[in-house]
């Protein structure tokens, strides 16, 4: 078929181009993300759970879990945070750990009225001290959407600390270059995160030990956490209000009363009052001057501040490594992390300068890979450790000093665990709804562990890696064509190829997946394979329609001249000879109603017609039923071929069975006539038809003009096949065929009998051709015809010999027995015995000469 041409099928893929192009938009396209991203996502859950959990022996990392037997013993909320200080102490002190991170954040906005306001300074008083006293703790910050004023006359705390619910994206993250208005999350100036407020956190401690517990939201898209932002560059009042509301509790004053705006002149009257930050100079921005009860200038803050803030697992990092700030570099797309002599640690790649992705390495609930102790554990084996009953004071305990000593040394043991580890203290409990899923875990988990799984990205150096933009669509386009080439192909290796495609396609599948197990790269997914297997499909669809009109147009150009079997064959096979013709081998077939002008004659307009559909029809169905092609009919003769436009196995034997069929079944019909009576003249019972047939090469195709044409034959094997239908005239036989007809016949069956007729170099063709007559069907063959046959043969081999005088005595025995005797004949006299008995006595009077070959030449056609 033509849509199996190499033309045809790129025309056809460049048709479905749309498809491609719109995968890679949806999955590309900003305006795309809210469909794409969560198919997107499910895809990236996909490669985490086909690779599995991984360890990261790098880094030791074990969770402190606030779980329902924790809040059980602290119960009230905020829980005090002395208790949660003490975590810290008992865990450096008795667990020898390397960095603590609190995944919580101790501000002012959590207090309940109904807690003791007194004790709460204390406590947190505490909190400080021991903050100060270790430096490997990180407390947590997070963006919360918190508004804030941009002039101090415009504050009003209890405003500000009214928590907005909206994506992280929304709210102004951090400026990167304030030069660069089309920076990510761009904002002149940026608020603070919600932080760690005074006395816990100090001024002068900048953003160190502060640690960004914000995700991404509109980048993760979803609930799982799959994006954190590495930094921020934080422009803007609410660091500095947080510290002065601190203050503020702490030392009992009213804000907007005891707290007021100063001027540069008057801030250099009581720089030596200066407390909360200790500021040297006054900057240009308006400072805010804190007075006790009595008036006396204790304090002064500017509110417009800046500072840089790295996320949580960062400041872990950093922790446990030694380092501080001044040990990381930022670029435009790295986060790097330089060791105290100058070498790089980590190279953390970053999106949109300033996000990173996590990479997750094991379900929650994995116990071994994620470690975890209950916080009430924790204190308890701490006080086991603590417990002395020679201490006056201490609590009466019904022990023995064997079981006491046990005691301790099981509490050792159990520290152990934590020895030279980063804990993550976090809540844990449902209750406190601080869950999410991740891509191992359908149902929500603690969002504690986000931190965790972004400390073993850091330390493992297994960074996601993700192509550009345009790698993903060259890899889309790639795979498309390439599954769709194989997978629409309709040639001779159709089930192969396709099979290919689903192969191509598998194969992709698993690459898609082991690369990102073996190398961490993110390849395409959703989009290739969406887009091959639509583009497949659509084109499938596109050649079923394309072959469904093929099948009609084929059908209608081929179904008024042949059989609806071979016409199916043809359509199925999809074989269909090519515009202008091609050269095939053939079986040309020629008939021709002997003394048609008499029945003209005699047959009204009406009667004729309605004879010869008879009469077509029955010859018509016998070529089709051989599998034989309609070229033409020209009046009474009919036109036909074998072997085109479809292949036709031994077309030779079909031609010469088609032939013989007719030959039969016009007796039958001849006496169906005759039994009819007035109905036809008696002519019509006496009807004969001549038959030609030659086999060999030959021109066929849909030929003519632009606006009209015909599948026809033409060539030297269609001339010989016309010569030898008008030739049986002169034999008197009805059906001559070719040499090559007789050979190619009776190479593959002897159903058909032959006789040899004579050889002859018929008027414009050079080279001489046998003739045989084909007789009829094996089967068919009478006693009578068969020994005329016999005669007739002898005499054959006398007369090629130049034996002329013996051949005349076969033939003069051989006419008596000829099927088409005169007397059975309304023609004239002439039989096969009869041509060759005359030629016999001709040669004997014009001997042919030594070197004849048996040759005779017609001189008409």
């Amino acid at each position: 078929m033509a849509a199996n041409s190499t033309g045809s099928r790129l025309r056809l893929l460049l048709l479905l181009l749309p498809i491609p192009l719109f995968w890679i938009a949806f999955t590309e396209a900003p305006f795309a993300q809210d469909f794409s991203k969560p198919l997107l996502n499910l895809a990236m859950d996909w490669r985490f759970r086909v690779r599995g959990p991984v360890d990261v022996p790098e880094v030791k990392i074990v969770y402190a879990d606030i779980d329902a037997r924790t809040i059980s013993e602290l119960k009230e909320r905020p829980w005090p945070r002395e208790q949660m200080a003490q975590i810290a102490q008992i865990l450096f002190e008795f667990g020898g750990a390397k960095a603590i991170g609190y995944d919580i954040i101790f501000s002012m906005n959590t207090p309940s009225v109904l807690v003791d306001m007194e004790k709460f300074k204390k406590n947190d008083e505490y909190f400080g001290a021991v903050f100060d006293k270790y430096p490997g703790i990180v407390l947590a910050a997070n963006y919360t959407g918190v508004k804030m004023p941009k002039t101090f006359e415009q504050l009003d705390m209890n405003e500000a600390r009214e928590v907005v619910e909206q994506p992280l994206g929304e709210i102004p993250l951090a400026y990167l270059r304030e030069e660069n208005p089309k920076a990510y999350n761009y904002t002149p100036e940026n608020s603070f995160p919600e932080m760690p407020s005074y006395p816990i956190w100090r001024y002068s401690r900048g953003s160190d030990g502060v640690g960004l517990i914000a995700v991404e939201q509109s980048m993760s898209a979803g609930p799982v956490p799959r994006w954190v932002p590495l930094y921020t560059k934080a422009k803007g009042p609410y660091y500095t209000l947080s510290l002065i509301k601190g203050f503020e509790v702490l030392m009992d004053l009213k804000m907007n009363e005891e707290i007021q705006l100063m001027d540069k002149e008057d801030f250099a009257m009581y720089k030596e009052f200066v407390q909360i930050p200790a500021i040297k100079e006054l900057p240009d921005e308006s400072t805010v001057m804190i007075y006790s009860k009595e008036g006396m200038p204790i304090g002064a803050a500017s509110y417009i501040t800046e500072q840089t803030f790295y996320h949580f697992s960062i400041e872990l990092a950093l922790r446990y490594l030694g380092l501080t700030h001044e040990n990381i570099e930022i670029t435009e797309d790295r986060l790097i992390i330089r060791l105290n002599d100058g070498t790089v640690f980590r190279e953390i790649p970053m999106t949109n300068g300033q996000i990173s992705e996590i990479n997750w390495f094991s379900p929650w609930r994995d116990y071994e890979l994620n470690p975890r102790e209950s916080v009430d554990k924790i204190f308890i084996h701490a006080n086991n450790l603590l417990y002395d009953p020679t201490v006056e004071g201490a609590a009466k305990i019904d022990i023995s000093d064997e079981e006491l000593a046990q005691l301790k040394e099981d509490a050792k043991t159990f520290f152990k665990k934590f020895n030279d580890a980063i804990v993550l203290i976090g809540p844990v409990d449902p209750i406190l709804q601080d869950l999410a899923p991740t891509p191992f875990d359908a149902a929500a988990e603690p969002k504690v562990g986000v931190h965790g799984n972004m400390l073993k990205t850091i330390f493992s150096g297994k960074f996601i890696n993700r192509l550009l933009w345009w790698q993903h669509a060259v890899i889309t386009l790639a795979l498309t064509y390439i599954v769709a080439a194989l997978g629409t192909y309709t040639g001779k290796y159709n089930v192969w190829m396709k099979l290919a495609s689903a192969m191509v396609l598998c194969g992709y599948v698993f690459l898609v997946f082991g690369v990102f197990s073996t190398f961490h790269l993110v390849i395409p997914f959703i989009a290739p394979v969406a887009s091959a297997v639509t583009t497949t499909l659509a084109g499938a669809v596109y050649q079923l329609i394309v072959e469904e009109k093929q099948r009609g147009r084929i059908k209608g150009m081929f179904g008024a001249y042949l059989s609806p079997d071979l016409v199916n064959s043809m359509v199925e096979s999809g074989e269909e000879p090519t515009l202008g013709g091609e050269e095939v081998e053939i079986t040309a077939f020629f008939s021709d109603i002997q003394g048609f002008s008499t029945f003209s004659e005699l047959l009204t307009a009406d009667r004729l017609v309605a004879l010869m559909n008879e009469y077509l029809t029955a010859m018509t169905d016998i070529l089709q039923e051989e599998l034989g092609t309609l070229d033409k009919y020209i009046g009474d003769a009919m036109v036909a071929m074998f072997n085109a436009p479809i292949h036709v196995e031994n077309h030779a034997l079909r031609g010469c069975l088609a032939a013989a069929r007719i030959q039969k079944r016009q007796l039958e019909l001849r006496k169906k006539w005759e039994s009819e009576g007035d109905d036809w003249p008696s002519v019509v019972g006496k009807m004969q038809t001549r038959i030609g047939l030659n086999t060999g090469p030959a021109v066929v195709g849909n030929m003519g003009s632009e606006n009209r044409f015909n599948y026809t034959m033409m060539g030297d094997t269609v001339n010989l096949a016309a010569r030898s239908e008008s030739g049986a005239k002169s034999y008197g036989v009805y059906i001559m065929v070719t040499g090559e007809t007789r050979s190619a016949c009776m190479a593959v069956s002897d159903a058909c009998v032959f006789r040899y007729l004579d050889k002859i170099r018929v008027k414009g063709r050079s080279q001489p051709a046998e003739m045989y007559e084909l007789v009829c069907t094996r089967e068919d063959l009478d006693d009578d015809t068969a020994k005329c046959l016999e005669i007739y043969q002898q005499g054959i081999e006398c007369y090629l010999k130049q034996d002329f005088n013996g051949a005349i005595e076969f033939f003069e025995q051989s006419v008596e027995l000829e099927p088409n005797r005169p007397e059975k004949n309304t023609e004239a006299p002439t039989t096969p015995s009869d041509v060759l008995l005359a030629r016999c006595l001709y040669y004997i009077e014009e001997p042919p000469g030594a070197n004849w070959d048996g040759v005779f030449v017609m001189k008409s056609k």
